[in-house]
This record gives structure tokens, C-alpha cells and sequence, in this order.
């Protein structure tokens, strides 16, 4: 039976890559019953590892004032062009607003960083060029590159900024400052309590899983698996029958082709700066699907309706706008233009950079002669344009689309989600010239809802093809079909709906501090669990109220990312390939650290910065990180890429072998055989529910940090496994009659006089046989499910104390390495927090505790930054508060005494009445 979430083999998915960008996958009309798009990512249900244990330290009353969502520190990582970014701003100023009052940080490119400060939301930078990417894309529209841009270095460079911007991602959401300037003790601190982000951002998902923080994904195109329409980027090719499952299935296809050509930065990412296991893209791809992460479309439902197989965790809020046109004024030249005859056609390509501008502009200006228009000609990122312009010509700069598409008859561009939403919002006929990515997809939706011409693509435009799609663009029935649509999305409020959408799901419930609601908790209390914010607990611990030895940094979400191998032989083989690319890093790695400069380029270093910790290198040999923390401020001042020169590498030769030799010791002794272990104990755990649907199967698994915790888990395989082996010949046959039965009564619910049951309202004979007939197959199906399930967890029992045993040895051991390694490079160092930032005293006890926090540098990154917060809050709020912070400090403690008397009479009366 072929396993879920892959297409087997009567039905395999041929994929061919095309010159445009996208990819074509055909579907074979033979596919067996087993592959439905709407069992292959089935929720286990039944028993789990563990039963959430919630105190009850509150009354329900009590409970219900801590529901509401606090205010946060909220990061929004983005990736892509000026048109990506500005729907977000739009949302920043919906969360930043009232009611919810949040902290927006948009982190992206730093091209976009007076777009994003001009509009009043906080910027940090991740690093990468745009503009350099789209010219790339253009230049390379297929997923595998042309070999002209492998030999001039396109692809390195490409792969180099993509770690970068994945590094740079986790410096936003754990830093102060902007990303390029130097830091100052004024920079408030920041720590990520919720991520926002769009798809290609990529470092979401792992930032998240870091952090342990609620993540919500927001897109302009479909990302989420459906058997409505086929990936953005796909064009499937399937006979009527097989359609829904080819179109599923391009989802399944286009991100594992993402997974494998970004599977080594990602895991280099996760194992080197956030100390997380790496995964395999044979397991690892379709992660928002299986985690059901949040995800929500900006586009409007009359363009585009929700399709029936997303679940309640994906929603569509409405296209998100961004208010430019009030604070724009036209120069005279412009207002001439438009004044002096009727209104004129849009035509610009945004972002898009073509290698041969003048090309594309000799068309547009013939196709405008053609076809007798007036047109403004915008110049965008690929300089259209020139000194030679007809008079019916205008060439534009930068001017906001939502004042200047009420002043024109249609519009021409390149199918990006931003001018398309806007051009559809304000009735415009829309005539679309793709370039690559989902502009095609776009292209094909304008169409399908009559309010624009057929796309025809940029390599195959001509001028008279362009001239013929704006001469049927502005044609009266396309006019009326385009005002038909924007009266429908006319007063949709995208950002409004998108904000209370993201306030409302589950995973933001739970997250306030309990003496302060209106505040996140950022720190647990063992081992009693209380939940405190950063400035209730600088308090507490000021006044000897609570240990700092006693607090661990709360896990407001947990993702489980690492479920493992789908089966034993997908764990041999994933472990295979695991050692296979392991090898080929270590390689890279040491040709890099040959390569590497000796003299690494620094920006401003001061006297007072000697000596103090750096961070961990986001990935050795693809960059690494220069300068210094600055000692008030415990953050790193800037990202930086060495100079590489030309330098006699005879001097570098030991250093490198050594770290090769280290290296390859520590794959082939330690990770490789854990590895193998622990691969087979998750393969051996998951094989009943994706080979048989058992639902059994207990998930997700707890985490596995130390030798303490491997010990434990592997414990709990064995007595889980053996266990739910013999249960299951009980359990699984009950189920099986019991979801027949069910079915068999939802049909029977719709029955009606002489469709099924008799004039006395008795069930008809053959219903009732139908019924009997279910349930006895539900029980047969069960039993097979027991007997077939059975050595598998019997297996996985006796290889669970093993692979996750071993696992919590690599953990503990990579814990003490870190350690070590980090006591050696801050050897005389101490933490150290700005003058300015609380008393002595409650600095010397924080430092304290902080002194104590071992294992990798990520977990300490984030806690000093924590500490950071809670006395930047605490000072900022003497300042503002005066006397009213002596009251706010009184009534936190007086808050946490009540609560302590609470929790220590609850004891005392379980106590008496165990006695």
C-alpha cells in the first residue's frame, strides 16, 4: 500500500522542468483507491505521549481574565520585492494599533528600509538584494539555472544571500536595532513572542520551533495542499479523473524541489546557530500541512474562494491595501498629462529587471502606437524607457497605484499580487504580461473571472500582441466584468479581518503573565509553572521573592518539526542520505576554511568591546559574523561577510585538517550510528499509522535534550509500545465498529419515507443489512489493522530505549561541547547589562543566574536578551511612571504573595487530607 503524502507508482507524478519557472507534472490515469489527497494527512487521534497537565492555581473566573491576548513583541519576515513588503506594512499598522497595541517589527531586505520606517513600523534588516534577485529570476526563470549564470557565479552568490537572509531572520527576532547600524544603549531590547511570515521567508518555521513561539504564515498565492487548483508553480497536465489528485499532488512535488535544493543551508542553519536536529527532505517536506500551522491568504474570496478541502486553520482575509494616495501630490508635468486628454493606460513591470530594456520598451511604445491609447509608461526597477517619447507618452517615477489607477482605463504589468489586487479593487481591466513564478497563476485567475484579456508570456510578447490584449482590455463588456468584481471586494478590510484572524487562533491563548494580563510571560516558575512577564519577574527577583535558578524561558507553542522516518526503510534510506550530504558539508566546509581570509575585515570596534562574547556563526564557510557585541547591549552590532583575498593558504592547511579530521571523527563515531538508531526507533514508531491509517499512534513525541530526557522517552516507547500491541487487538476492532456505525447512521439520517424506511418508520431490511455489513468490516478492518500494526510496535519498543537513548547522549554531550567551547572564548568574562538598567543589586542576582545557563549559545542568546527586556521595561517604566512604578512594583508582589498563599494552602489541604 503506498504510504500517504506519496504518489505511487501506478500513479507516478512526471515532472519536467520548463523554461518559465514553473514545472509540469503529469498524472498517469491508472491511481489505486489508497491514494486520496483527503487521507494523507490524517490526524492521529486516541492516546499521545502525555497528557497536558495545566495547575489549577485559578479559579475559572479568574482563568477567563487571562484569555485575552497580551500585548507582544511581534516579528514579520519577509522575502521578496517592494510588492511583498507593503501589504505587511498595511497589517503592522493594524497590530500596532488599537485594540491590540502590539510591537511590529518588519524584518527584510534593507533596500526596503525607508518604505518601512516612513510609515512609522519598526525595520530590521536580514540581508539580501531584491533587486539582484529578480534579475537572477528573470535571467534564470526554470529552477535549475542556465550554465552561463553557473559559470559566472550566480548560484553561489545566490546560496551565500539565502544564508545570510535565513541567519538574518534569527537576528531579527532575537535583536535590538536595525541590522546596520551600530547599537547604542538606547536600542530597546527584542525578543520575538509571536513570528509572522510568508513562505519563501523560509527561517519561519525554525525560528519558531527555536523560540517556541506561536507562528502564523500570510501569502499572496496558495501554499496549502487542495484538489481545487494546481500550485501556483506547477502546470499539471492529468486527465478529468485524476485531476484532484494531480493538482494535490503538485503541492507535495514543488515543495520537495524547494526542500532539495535548500535542504543543506536549512540544516546547516539549524544544527550551527539554533542547535536544532536537521531533517530530511524525504520526511521534512509539507511541514505547514502536517503541523497545521496557521496560514492566511490575502486575496479576496469573490476573486478566489476558499476551497473545500482547507481546514479551519486556513482562512482568507481579503486583499491587504496600504493607504499611500492622501499624502501624494503629482508634479505639474503629470497633472498636465493627465488633464489633456482622456484617461491614459498603465503600463509597468514593478521589480522586474530585464537584462534588455530597451527591448521591452521599443514594444511597449509600438504596441501603444498600435493601438492608439494614451499611456503612462512607469520606468520600475528595469529603467524602461528613454529620451526618445511620443507625445501620448508619460514616463512615471514612483507613484502610489491606489491614487493613480482611478485616473487611468486599464492596466498593463507583470502579474504581481500587489498591483493585481489593486488594479481588480479599483475596476480596472487588467492585461497581464508574466514573467515568471506565480504571475502566470495570477494571469490565469484575472482571466478566469473575465476582468482581463489571456495572458501572453514576456518571451513570447510582441508588440502587436500586446496591442491587441489593451485593445480587448478596454473593450465595455471586460470594462463591466472588472466594476462587477470591485463592487464585490469593495469595503473588504484584508489587514482588519487578517489581524483578528491572528489574535483568535489557539495558539495565541495562554500567553499572559498571571499578575500581569495585559502583558506576555516570557519566564516559567518551576516547578509550579506560573507564567510571569519580563518586568514582574525583574521585580520579584529584586525583592528575593523568587530564585532565578528557579526560572526556565516559557514554550508558549511547540512545534514538532522532527517526526522522523514514515517508515524503517525511509529511515535506512534517509540515514544514508543523511551521511552521504553530511560528508559532502565537511568537505565544502574545509575548502571553505582554506579559502576563508585570515585577516577578517571588521566595522568599528571600540576599546570597550574587547573581550566580550560573539555569537555563534550562522554557517562556517558561507558567512560568519565579525563584529563584536557591543558590552552594554549584549547584541550584535551588524552582520558582516569577510573580505576574501588572495593569501598563501600554507599557514591555514593544519588548522583545516584538524577541523576536517574532527569533523569526520564525530559523523562516522557519534552522529552517524545515533543517527541510524534513532531514525529506525521513529520509523518503527510511525510505520502502523502510515502504512495502515492506525490512529492509534501515539504523537507527538517529548523533546529529547539531555541523557535525562532520552532515558525517559525511550522508557515510555518500550511500556507504550508493548502496551498498545496487545490493547490494539482490543482497541482497534472497537473503533472500526464504531466509526462504521457511525457512518452507517449518518447515511441512514437522510432517509425518507420509501427512500429507506418503511410506512411504520422502521429501518428498511436493506439498510440494515448495509449497516451490519459496515460494521462487520469495521471490526475486520480493525483486527487487520492490530495484526499487521503489532510487530512494528513491538519492534519500536525495543529499539525506542536504544535510538532515543542515544539521541539524549549526542544531546547532552553536544551540551557539554558548547560549554566548554564557550568557557574557553569568554574565559574572565562576565555578563554584563547597561548602567542604566535597574539597580545593582537586581543586575548582580540576574547575572548571577545567568552565569548558570549552559549548553549551546542560542539557548543563552535568548535568555540574556529575556533578562535584557525585563530590566529595559523596569527602568523605562521608573521613567514614565514615577511614583506610579512604586505602585505598579507593590501590587505585582502583592499579586504574587496571594498567589503563593494560594498554592501553599492548596498543599497543605491535599496534605491533611492524605494523612
Amino acid at each position: 500500500m503506498p504510504r500517504p503524502g506519496v504518489p505511487p507508482r501506478r500513479a507516478s507524478a512526471v515532472t519536467v522542468l520548463q523554461d518559465d519557472g514553473r514545472v509540469n507534472i503529469n498524472v498517469l490515469d491508472k491511481l489505486p483507491f489508497s491514494f486520496r489527497p483527503d487521507r494523507s494527512f490524517k490526524k492521529r487521534r486516541g492516546a499521545t505521549w502525555k497528557k497536558e497537565k495545566r495547575g489549577k492555581l485559578f479559579d475559572e473566573k479568574v482563568l477567563q481574565d487571562f484569555a485575552h491576548v497580551p500585548r507582544m513583541n511581534i516579528a514579520i519576515l519577509i522575502t521578496g520585492s517592494r510588492g511583498d513588503v507593503q501589504p505587511f506594512i498595511a497589517l503592522s499598522k493594524v497590530l500596532q494599533g488599537p485594540p491590540y497595541h502590539h510591537r511590529v517589527r518588519i524584518v527584510t531586505h534593507p533596500n526596503f528600509k525607508g518604505f518601512v520606517e516612513e510609515n512609522g513600523i519598526e525595520f530590521y534588516s536580514m540581508g539580501g538584494d531584491p533587486e539582484k534577485l529578480m534579475a537572477y529570476m528573470v535571467r534564470n526563470p526554470s529552477i535549475l539555472p542556465s550554465l552561463a549564470s553557473m559559470k559566472a557565479g550566480d548560484v553561489g552568490m545566490r546560496r551565500k544571500e539565502i544564508a545570510e537572509m535565513l541567519y538574518g531572520a534569527w537576528r531579527g527576532c532575537t535583536e535590538a536595532g536595525d541590522g546596520i547600524e551600530d547599537l547604542t544603549d538606547n536600542d530597546i531590547p527584542f525578543v520575538a513572542d509571536a513570528i509572522i511570515a510568508n513562505p519563501p521567508s523560509y527561517a519561519h518555521i525554525h525560528i519558531a520551533e527555536k523560540l517556541s513561539v506561536p507562528l502564523h504564515i500570510m501569502f499572496t498565492m496558495p501554499w496549502s495542499p487542495t484538489t481545487a487548483f494546481p500550485h501556483p508553480l506547477a502546470n499539471v497536465h492529468a486527465s478529468k479523473a485524476t485531476s484532484k489528485v494531480a493538482n494535490w499532488t503538485s503541492y507535495y512535488e514543488m515543495d520537495l524541489l524547494t526542500w532539495e535544493g535548500l535542504a543543506d543551508l536549512i540544516n546547516r542553519f539549524r544544527v550551527r546557530t539554533l542547535d536544532l536536529d536537521p531533517l530530511s527532505p524525504l520526511w521534512a517536506h509539507l511541514l505547514f500541512t502536517r503541523l497545521e500551522v496557521p496560514f492566511t491568504y490575502c486575496w479576496s474570496e469573490a476573486l478566489i474562494p476558499k476551497p473545500a478541502d482547507w481546514g479551519p486553520h486556513i482562512s482568507i482575509s481579503g486583499f491587504f491595501f496600504l493607504s499611500l494616495a492622501s499624502s501624494y501630490t503629482p508634479s505639474p508635468e503629470l497633472q498636465a498629462f493627465l488633464d489633456a486628454g482622456p484617461p491614459p493606460v498603465y503600463i509597468g513591470f514593478g521589480s522586474i529587471v530585464v537584462d534588455d530594456a530597451q527591448r521591452l520598451t521599443d514594444i511597449v511604445l509600438e504596441a501603444v502606437k498600435k493601438s492608439g491609447v494614451r499611456a503612462l509608461v512607469s520606468r520600475g526597477w528595469g529603467n524602461m524607457g528613454g529620451s526618445d517619447v511620443p507625445d501620448n507618452v508619460f514616463l512615471l517615477g514612483n507613484v502610489p497605484h491606489d491614487w493613480l489607477f482611478p485616473r487611468v482605463s486599464a492596466v498593463v504589468h507583470h502579474g504581481g499580487a500587489g498591483t493585481t489586487a489593486i488594479g481588480i479593487a479599483l475596476g480596472k481591466p487588467t492585461v497581464i504580461v508574466p514573467f515568471f513564478g506565480d504571475q502566470p497563476w495570477w494571469a490565469s485567475m484575472v482571466y478566469r473571472a473575465g476582468a482581463g484579456p489571456e495572458a501572453v508570456h514576456f518571451k513570447k510578447l510582441t508588440a502587436d500582441k500586446l496591442a491587441q490584449n489593451i485593445t480587448e482590455a478596454l473593450k465595455p463588456e471586460m470594462q463591466i466584468r472588472a466594476n462587477e468584481l470591485a463592487a464585490k471586494i469593495h469595503g473588504e478590510k484584508g489587514a482588519e479581518k487578517a489581524a483578528e484572524i491572528f489574535q483568535s487562533m489557539p495558539q495565541m491563548r495562554g500567553t499572559a503573565c498571571a499578575l500581569c494580563p495585559d502583558r506576555v510571560a516570557v519566564w516559567k516558575v518551576r516547578p509550579t509553572g506560573i507564567q510571569l512577564s519580563a518586568v514582574a519577574t525583574t521585580i520579584l527577583v529584586s525583592k528575593g521573592l523568587i530564585d532565578p535558578h528557579d526560572l526556565t524561558l516559557c514554550e508558549h507553542k511547540r512545534w514538532f518539526v522532527e517526526e522522523g522516518p514514515p517508515d524503517p526503510i525511509g529511515a535506512l534510506i534517509g540515514t544514508t542520505v543523511g551521511w552521504v550530504r553530511a560528508y559532502q558539508t565537511i568537505f565544502s566546509d574545509f575548502k571553505n576554511d582554506l579559502s576563508q581570509s585570515p585577516f577578517p575585515t571588521s566595522h568599528h570596534h571600540t576599546p570597550s568591546s574587547k573581550g566580550t562574547p560573539t555569537p555563534p556563526s550562522p554557517a562556517s564557510g558561507l558567512s560568519s559574523i565579525d563584529r563584536p557585541i557591543h558590552p552594554s547591549a549584549l547584541r550584535i552590532s551588524a552582520f558582516h561577510r569577510p573580505h576574501h583575498r588572495k593569501h598563501n593558504h600554507t599557514h591555514k592547511l593544519a588548522p583545516a585538517l584538524g577541523a576536517l579530521a574532527s569533523r569526520t571523527l564525530q559523523i562516522t563515531l557519534l552522529r552517524g550510528p545515533v543517527a541510524l538508531l534513532y531514525n529506525l526507533a521513529n520509523g518503527l514508531h510511525n510505520a502502523p499509522s502510515v502504512l495502515f491509517h492506525d490512529p492509534t499512534v501515539r504523537s507527538p513525541r517529548p523533546r529529547i535534550d539531555d541523557i535525562a530526557s532520552g532515558a525517559k522517552v525511550g522508557g515510555k516507547e518500550l511500556v507504550y509500545g508493548l502496551y498498545d500491541a496487545v490493547a490494539g487487538i482490543v482497541v482497534l476492532p472497537y473503533l472500526g465498529y464504531k466509526d462504521a456505525g457511525a457512518a452507517a447512521e449518518a447515511e441512514g439520517a437522510g432517509f425518507a419515507d420509501g427512500k429507506g424506511e418503511d410506512g411504520d418508520g422502521k429501518k428498511s431490511k436493506t439498510h440494515r443489512k448495509g449497516r451490519k455489513r459496515d460494521r462487520a468490516l469495521g471490526v475486520a478492518k480493525g483486527v487487520a489493522q492490530a495484526l499487521a500494526g503489532a510487530p512494528f510496535k513491538v519492534c519500536a519498543a525495543v529499539a525506542g530505549p536504544m535510538g532515543y537513548g542515544a539521541k539524549g547522549v549526542e544531546r547532552q554531550v553536544a551540551g557539554w561541547v558548547a560549554e566548554m567551547e564557550r568557557k574557553k572564548g569568554q574565559k574572565g568574562q562576565q555578563l554584563r547589562l547597561p548602567d542604566c538598567l535597574g539597580s545593582e543589586d537586581t543586575k548582580m542576582k540576574i547575572m548571577s543566574a545567568c552565569e548558570k545557563v549552559g549548553g549551546h549559545e542560542s539557548v543563552r542568546w535568548v535568555v540574556e536578551r529575556r533578562v535584557l527586556q525585563g530590566c529595559w521595561e523596569m527602568s523605562r517604566l521608573e521613567e514614565e511612571m514615577d511614583d506610579g512604578a512604586h505602585a505598579f512594583s507593590e501590587e505585582v508582589i502583592r499579586k504574587w504573595e496571594a498567589l503563593d498563599r494560594g498554592r501553599r494552602g492548596s498543599r497543605a489541604s491535599r496534605a491533611s487530607i492524605v494523612a
